[in-house]
């Protein structure tokens, strides 16, 4: 069943990313005639990638893909053109895929007239793209193939592919699987790839089930002993693969390591390619000014050809520092310190028991957060960090930190002076690939702009904005002020044509808050992917984030755990057609206050007779506001009241609100979302405190209240009292701005209840341009019945004493035979 939520935080995997500020948007546009349908769903590629420099013709599979009209790519490279529909199931383009495009991942999203899709992955690869030829599951009967070929191919459950290549020694024979990643089953894992090479005698030569680098994708790289055939075989690891997979089989470079593991923004930085099968060797790459994941793909190119994914290095703004000679001490002298921070400390932990150490200044005051990225990098190291002042006294350790293996450290120095950082692996594990960095990230202001979980395992749900046509559409933002506090204001630079946006100033006490999207009647039919910024309102002290979408692109066992997860920078939002109804709220002409109710009137506009159910939901509350979870139009009404209910704390403000609203017209979800309306939130107009009363089955007494006006209203309010027992009684009664006192009448019967009644309370109704303002006052109320006074029992005669002689015989009981003698004789003379 499905489950709406508000919030849930989403675990990360890290892998390398480009600079989002030049990302382009590369579509094709068809034409094509009006069709009813409602969001779109896109679950798959077929072929699940391309070669770059070439043209691939690919099927799309979904749902309610009838009215497609282009692709969306979230990177540059790849275009589309001969966009076809096949049915609402598949829609088929040849993909163009430039020379230059980047190499392994990319994201695309299918957009209709009726909205954008999720975004699925698309890979792209340097070498030409074959398809498995089947059979191909016996060692003696493999597919043939040629060196450095992408193989696409369907892992089957308890089957074995195998593919044979032609070999020379000396060569190096390298194999690199997509498998898990490219697959889309919710909830479960397609193929957890196992891969080896056997010579033709069977004899393995190497083997992999998963790699440090690809977590549960595996990687394997030999050099070839003798001329001849090998084999390559691929394989789900617990034989019960299901899905689709692609092998990269060639002489490619695959190092499994970089070196140092991160660098400056904007540098270009020499980088060591650590663990390739004939050596390491080294490349220089320039890092992006900006990144999506805090990542940048290195690939290394090496022979002519380069490693099928990159080596993600960290991007930070700290300077370097490299480990050199002996630091495997904190206390030898010939540890010199490497200056203050912000620093960067990178190492290798190159054999078993390696533990390395780092000594630089800190000063007092300073707030630094000590930050070790490994294993979220692709590096084996299982990280235990520690920090030590002067005299070697520990300040701190940890093992793993923020859902990851990799640590943390606050630090925060109590004098100027020298300071130690210490890490090894958390099981004294080393070797050539178990390289390190250790980032010192100052607490600097900043902003975190994200959306919150709307379901469950499911990150991408509800975060395609399609507004329709004369239409509005809504998102809830949130923003996380990191070390500042202060007013926030959003921004897009750009949206697509005929929309406008709308939103109020974030207040510093809130987080998260509602943006209203609106497209103009005569808004053209089209999207793409656009940036939302949030900045700070004080111009001296500028801070901006930019908001950050998780695409939890495979989720698998247990309950739906995230597999693999990776990050964008842009809102998928479009125009699409008009949908036959809309929604709005009567704008209130009285406030809503604290420990008070308030009804909002919604009502649907249904167009051309539309007549299914329309399912309304107030999707953010202002802070100390609920509301009931949806309410629902049944298929002809047109009006309903949506209760509001404020608590003793809401914040005092007018807020923008809205309701999204959604309907299933038979094809699928038809979202809009209802205009702004000012709701005000305000201090009650009154406050009261009831008295205890006591009274006996039967009574009529009064029950006491205090009332205290906190502020003038015009006329009377109408007072009412709850929660009482049952069987008893007590009239509305009235109020005005003069009242100090207030006696509630209460009427009991004889049937009302015995015993202590608490927590009654009354409810005052201020009438304010002519609309109830109805406060919840005097909660805690207590009200004791008695029983009824029992009446006095009047008192019995003496019964006459019987004077028995003193010798006069005592009467005889009667025995039971002799009393049904008695009673037969008296029924027979009553004959």
């Amino acid at each position: 069943m499905k489950r709406i939520l508000t919030f849930q935080s989403a675990a990360r995997f890290a892998g390398f990313a480009r600079m989002s500020a030049v990302f382009g948007l590369l579509t094709i546009l068809i034409a094509g005639s009006t069709l009813e349908a409602a969001s779109p769903d896109l679950n798959n590629t077929l072929p699940r990638g391309a070669q770059r420099g070439t043209e691939t013709k690919v099927v799309f599979h979904g749902n309610r893909l009838e009215d497609a009209e282009e692709i969306l790519f979230h990177y540059p490279g790849i275009t589309a053109k001969d966009l076809k529909v096949l049915d609402n199931r598949k829609v088929e383009a040849t993909l163009v895929v430039a020379p230059d495009a980047r190499i392994g991942e990319h994201h695309v999203r299918v957009r209709c007239k009726s909205g954008i899709s999720y975004a699925r992955n698309f890979w792209i690869s340097q070498f030409p793209n074959v398809d498995e030829v089947e059979p191909n599951d016996d060692f003696n009967g493999p597919q043939k193939i040629d060196l450095n070929v992408t193989i696409e191919a369907e892992a089957k459950r308890e089957e074995t592919d195998y593919y044979q290549v032609s070999m020379k020694k000396g060569e190096r024979l390298s194999v690199e699987i997509e498998g898990l990643r490219i697959n889309n089953i919710r909830q479960n894992i397609a193929i957890d790839p196992y891969v080896s090479i056997l010579n033709k005698d069977r004899f393995e030569i190497a083997s992999a089930d998963g790699s440090s680098l690809l977590k549960q994708e595996s990687i394997v790289s030999v050099i070839i002993p003798e001329d001849g055939d090998y084999i390559v075989e691929v394989r789900d690891s617990a034989y019960e693969g299901r899905g689709r997979y692609r092998a990269h089989i060639g002489t490619f470079p695959r190092p499994m390591a970089i070196f140092p593991a991160g660098g400056m923004p904007g540098e270009e930085t020499e980088f060591t390619l650590i663990g390739d099968v004939k050596g390491d060797y080294k490349t220089k790459a320039k890092l992006p000014l900006t990144t999506e994941e805090g990542t940048f793909g290195v690939l290394a190119e090496r022979d002519g050809a380069f490693p099928p994914s990159p080596n993600p290095v960290r991007v930070s703004d700290m300077p370097n520092v490299l480990e050199s000679g002996e630091n495997g001490d904190m206390r030898s002298p010939d540890l010199a310190s490497v200056g203050a921070l912000p620093l960067a400390f990178n190492g290798i932990l190159e054999e078993e028991g390696d533990i390395d150490y780092f000594k630089f200044t800190g000063k007092k005051g300073q707030n630094y957060r000590f930050r070790v990225y490994a294993n979220t990098i692709g590096s084996p190291v299982d990280p235990v960090l520690n920090l030590y002042d002067s005299k070697f006294k520990s300040m701190g350790g940890s093992d793993d930190a923020n859902g990851t293996k990799d640590s943390q450290v606050d630090f925060k120095p109590a004098a100027d002076g020298d300071y130690y950082v210490r890490v090894t692996d958390m099981l004294k594990r080393g070797g050539s690939d178990f390289v390190y960095r250790i980032e010192s990230e100052a607490f600097t202001p900043r902003i975190e702009v994200t959306m919150p979980e709307m379901l469950r395992r499911d990150l991408q749900y509800r975060k395609q904005f399609n507004v329709p046509q004369g239409g509005y559409y809504s998102m809830v933002v949130n923003t996380t002020r990191r070390n500042f506090s202060g007013e926030l204001v959003f921004d897009f630079p750009q949206l697509p044509e005929g929309v406008t946006w709308e939103a109020g100033t974030i207040p510093k006490s809130v987080s998260q808050f509602p943006i209203l999207l609106k497209a103009a009647p005569d808004a053209a039919i089209g999207g793409g992917m656009y940036e939302l910024k949030v900045k700070n309102t004080d111009e001296k002290s500028p801070v901006e984030g930019t908001f950050k979408q998780a695409l939890d692109l495979v989720r698998g066992p247990q309950n739906g755990v995230e597999y693999y997860t990776r990050y964008h920078e842009r809102l998928p939002i479009s125009v699409v057609e008009e949908i036959p109804y809309s929604i709005t709220i009567d704008q209130p002409k009285s406030p809503l206050v604290r420990n008070g109710t308030k009804k909002l009137k919604i009502r649907a506009v249904r167009k051309d007779g539309y007549d299914k159910k329309i399912t309304v939901r107030l999707h953010w509350k202002p802070p100390g506001i609920t509301s009931p979870s949806t309410m629902t139009f049944g298929e002809k009404d047109t009006e309903l009241e949506y209760e509001l209910n404020a608590n003793a704390n809401a914040e005092i403000n007018t807020w923008d609100i809205t309701v999204i609203a959604e309907s299933d017209g038979g094809k699928g979800l038809m979202m809009t979302a209802a205009p702004f309306v000012k709701l005000a939130v305000e201090e009650p107009f009154v406050s009261m405190k009831l008295s205890m009363a006591t009274a006996k089955q039967g009574e009529k007494i009064d029950m006491v209240a205090e009332v205290e006006n906190l502020r003038e209203f015009d006329g009377q309010a109408d007072v009412q009292l709850f929660a009482v027992p049952a069987h008893a009684t007590v009239p509305i009664m009235k109020i005005d701005k003069a009242t100090a006192d207030l006696n509630f009448p209460i009427q009991t019967t004889e049937k009302t209840p015995v015993g202590q009644h608490k927590n009654l309370f009354c409810t005052v109704t201020v009438l304010q341009n002519g609309e109830p303002v109805v406060h919840r006052v005097g909660m805690g109320g207590v009200f004791r019945v008695d029983p009824k006074p029992k009446e006095p029992v009047a008192a019995k005669p003496a019964a006459e004493k019987k004077v028995v002689a003193k010798n006069e015989p005592k009467e005889k009981p009667l025995s039971r035979l002799e009393q049904l003698r008695l009673e037969a004789q008296k029924e027979a003379a009553a004959q």
